[in-house]
């Protein structure tokens, strides 16, 4: 009988824009519902177990990724913006003292 590994895997996210931190990215064991999000510096930790774990990294306005462990304890990620990256965000309100 394998038992499955537990084991501690940590990184840096950055944006390809201006390889600033990101914080707030989340990361999600793909199969599983085990996350965590970065912090302020863009940082974070999870526990993967299995053989070939891979995470999945997604934030607002940026593509997806998706990466391969392997047998890395670091895995350093460069988000991309997407396509349908967020430029501007337009809040309308309506008074309700104008609504008859």
């Amino acid at each position: 009988m394998t038992w499955a590994q537990t084991r501690t895997v940590t990184g840096k996210i950055t944006s390809k824009e201006d390889g600033a931190a990101m914080p707030g990215v989340n990361i999600v064991l793909k199969g599983t519902q085990k996350g965590t999000s970065t912090n302020a510096l863009g940082a974070y930790v999870i526990e993967v177990t299995g053989a070939n774990p891979t995470l999945v990294f997604s934030f607002v306005g940026y593509d997806a990724t998706e990466i391969a462990v392997g047998n890395r304890s670091v895995v350093d990620v460069v988000m991309n913006p997407g396509a349908e990256n967020l430029k501007e965000v337009v809040v309308t309100a309506l008074d309700r003292k104008s609504v008859v």
